[in-house]
């Protein structure tokens, strides 16, 4: 699939923390494709950022870490806790580690999950301006099958 350029900077502003620009350029994207290409982003930028933080050693998981994790998340702002269940943001994880399933869990829901997670991994990571450009290039490639 094509992804645009508004599309990547949809997302870059939201993981660059810029609210407003996030917002005005989400508002952009009107149609149907607009929407899915985001979406699919998105869910690349997450399944990224989710291998980078736990990827799994000889088939492991550190379920402490990814626990502390959405613990840490989720007590960042009000907002964060009542958007995000935990149970459902520990499953996206373990399922974008090849661990589990999402059975029960909506597509809204899946939406948010990856947006709050993603967005929280990121800001972890503290990347400078060219790491987060260097991120978005990447995913965006996965993201049209590259």
């Amino acid at each position: 699939m094509k992804i645009t350029d508004l599309q990547a900077a949809t997302l870059r502003a939201q993981l660059a923390g810029q609210g407003e620009e996030h917002q005005r350029l989400l508002s952009q994207l009107t149609t149907p494709e607009d929407r899915e290409g985001y979406s699919l982003l998105l869910a690349v930028g997450f399944f990224e950022a989710v291998n980078r933080r736990f990827q799994a050693k000889r088939d492991a998981v550190d379920n402490d870490a990814i626990i502390d994790f959405v613990a840490n998340l989720r007590a960042r702002t009000r907002e964060v806790a009542e958007r995000l269940d935990p149970v459902v943001a520990e499953k996206m994880i373990l399922h974008a580690l090849g661990k589990g399933d999402l059975v029960g869990i909506d597509e809204n829901t899946k939406l948010s999950g990856q947006i709050l997670i993603l967005s929280g991994l990121i800001a972890d990571s503290a990347p400078t301006e060219a790491e987060l450009d260097a991120f978005m290039s990447k995913v965006k490639g996965m993201a049209q099958g590259g």
